[in-house]
């Protein structure tokens, strides 16, 4: 242990309440918000993803998601169904194909995302400005602590790209 977490028990505590903001704030679809899609949150995330990094393969995704092919082909599926996401050829590789947002999902994605806003939003609103930004610095100094920016496997995944096509 360290100086901070002093028992089991403490872990135990952190892990409870970071499992129960995940589960209220991006745990299950949105019942009822006007102009979405009843979109899970594997989805939600995908969709997230997607926005950071670009125009992507679905290897460099599901590697951005730290998630297996098969769970995010499955999802990619889903959104693309939904019109959310859209499949292109790859120019680079003829027998891969690229994902990227579509309009429509840009526009779920805004809308998702601003209802989640709003939640976080009332459920802070009686916190003080510097409990805020407290909570913000520290749940992003966690979040680093705990394997680095998301974005940053995006942009790891770009990088392999160009490599990618001069073998093919």
């Amino acid at each position: 242990m360290n100086e901070v977490l002093d028992s089991p028990d403490d872990l135990r505590v952190l892990e409870s309440a970071l499992v129960t903001v995940v589960k209220r704030v991006i745990g299950k679809p949105l019942q009822g918000v006007p102009g979405a899609h009843q979109v899970e949150r594997a989805g939600y995330l995908t969709l997230v993803r997607l926005e950071a990094c670009g125009e992507t393969r679905l290897s460099d995704l599901a590697a951005a998601l730290e998630l297996d092919l098969s769970t995010v082909s499955r999802q990619v599926r889903v959104l693309t169904d939904l019109d959310l996401v859209a499949r292109r050829p790859d120019p680079d590789d003829g027998r891969a194909s690229r994902l990227d947002l579509t309009e429509a999902g840009r526009s779920e994605l805004a809308v998702l995302r601003r209802e989640r806003h709003r939640l976080l939003g009332r459920a802070l609103d009686g916190w003080t400005a510097e409990d805020r930004r407290r909570l913000i610095a520290l749940l992003d100094r966690l979040a680093a602590d705990l394997g680095g920016s998301p974005d940053a496997a995006c942009r790891v995944a770009a990088l392999a790209v160009p490599a990618r096509a001069a073998h093919v």
